[in-house]
């Protein structure tokens, strides 16, 4: 059996957290009239936090490639289906309901956040559309692996997202025609992530190899991650991007570096502390509902803050709220066609499963 590894549910809990961060600071951002100083260092900790989606996708193709390194599993893509799929569509009715809640019920008003968030993936969720494709990918790969040369698949992989997110992010659909297409879903489809996909898979499926090398490399990789994180920074100032996203190329190598570095860092960590198994066991409903939280506590919130403290009690409000709103709603049959598989049946009988199966721990 496969050593369980320890260290993901850091750095799952360190990219769930991170996302609801950015977006914090986003609404703060959103509310407040900021001095230009303070408004551009929000920018910066956005920057420095803006790895959160990519690190998700990383962390699920990582643990993908390390536990099945051949063909899928019996029961893989239907309980991927039922507890990853059947949620983005879940959620996307419970957004519905809310914003109709608060705003007055209108059929006209439903179906048009059910159009944004299902079918134009106008929302965080967008992000399980791209894990399905690379699960598909993950396991065709699997097939060819073997015979290509990995420094030159990544080598290829990185040029290909490169040059596919300049594309996208700089010039202008092909014809008008797809200009919806190209805005709403030039950031799911997967050459966006292949960089992502590749460097990942070859660390989970060669997870000792890797291992071994960043003993060796690691504190290396920490200086190039925290270049990486500077040079983002310099774009920012300089404004050489105009929008904070993860689709920037300098978050490409941010993101990479990161998570190496995440992983050598934690490689020794023998235990994990309860609060970082409570947001790791709930990252994937945390990543799907804080922003009907961070909404929430905008329209709601009982007192002035200033600019600082909104954005923390925003992102504590949130993170807490999904938490409690998922506990509550994890008791309910049928929950993890809403939430996600949070809590896995164990048996007493059965050896403990080396490593979750994905980010949203719904194997």
């Amino acid at each position: 059996m496969k050593e369980r590894i320890v260290g993901i549910d850091w750095i799952r809990a360190a990219a769930c957290l991170s996302v609801v961060w950015v977006h914090s600071i986003a609404r703060v951002k959103g509310l407040y009239e900021l001095p230009a100083f303070s408004y551009d260092l929000a920018v910066l900790i956005q920057m420095a936090f803006i790895f959160a989606t990519p690190m998700f996708v990383m962390i699920s193709i990582y643990i993908l490639s390390y536990t099945y390194q051949d063909t899928a599993p019996k029961g893989f893509w239907k309980k991927r289906f039922m507890y990853i799929f059947i949620p983005y569509l879940s959620i996307s009715f419970i957004s519905a309901f809310y914003y109709n809640l608060v705003n007055g019920f209108s059929l006209e008003y439903t179906g048009a956040i059910l159009y944004r968030y299902i079918l134009m993936s106008g929302w965080n969720g967008y992000f399980i559309l791209i894990i399905f494709q690379l699960y598909f990918l993950h396991f065709l790969f699997n097939r060819y692996s073997h015979k290509v040369n990995p420094y030159l698949m990544t080598a290829l992989a990185i040029v290909i997202n490169i040059l596919y997110n300049y594309y996208v992010s700089f010039l202008p659909a092909p014809h008008e025609s797809l200009e919806v297409l190209w805005v709403q879903y030039g950031r799911v489809f997967f050459p966006g992530w292949i960089a992502f996909f590749i460097v990942a898979y070859y660390a989970g499926r060669y997870a000792l190899q890797w291992k071994k090398f960043l003993r060796k490399a690691g504190p290396g990789i920490i200086v190039l991650a925290l270049f990486s994180m500077v040079y983002g920074f310099y774009n920012v100032i300089a404004d050489n991007y105009i929008v904070v996203s993860s689709r920037r190329n300098d978050v490409l190598f941010y993101t990479i570096f990161l998570f190496l570095s995440l992983i050598y860092l934690t490689a020794s960590f023998k235990t994990v502390p309860a609060v970082i198994k409570v947001v790791s066991k709930y990252s994937f409903p945390i990543f799907l509902l804080h922003l009907l939280f961070i909404d929430f506590y905008a329209r709601f919130q009982p007192f002035d803050l200033s600019a600082t403290a909104y954005g923390v009690f925003a992102f504590l409000f949130s993170t807490l709220g999904s938490i409690g709103f998922s506990w509550v709603v994890k008791h309910i049959p049928g929950s993890g066609m809403i939430i996600g598989n949070i809590d896995r049946k164990k048996s007493g009988s059965k050896p403990k499963k080396p490593v979750e199966e994905m980010t949203a721990r719904s194997s």
